[in-house]
């Protein structure tokens, strides 16, 4: 079965967070968006976040088999352990790819 972690990151830790992921063997691929982190608690925004009321993060997206979890998650950790990062596992009920004669 596969599954969807949905990691936020600072942007001070993207590559390190990319070229870990390239180099799993058991990982297809992955997305990466830009995103704006809105929360209540402001006590570690900046000054300009403070003023805009929110944080830039990055949003990663990684399609795993669910037996892949837990390497996955420690070999993440590894790298997000100074710079902590929230994180979230999603069962996909299906997936594949359109266009090529599926419906």
């Amino acid at each position: 079965m596969k599954q969807l972690l949905v990691l936020i990151a600072q942007h001070n830790i993207k590559d390190d967070i990319v070229d870990t992921l390239m180099s799993l063997d058991y990982l297809s691929g992955f997305s990466l968006v830009d995103i704006c982190g809105f929360s209540r608690e402001h006590s570690q925004y900046n000054l300009k976040e403070q003023v805009e009321g929110y944080r830039q993060f990055y949003k990663f997206e990684i399609m795993h088999p669910q037996q892949s979890q837990e390497a996955l998650l420690t070999t993440l950790a590894q790298v997000c352990q100074h710079n902590p990062c929230r994180y979230w596992i999603v069962p996909i009920a299906s997936n594949g790819v359109l266009g090529q004669g599926q419906p």
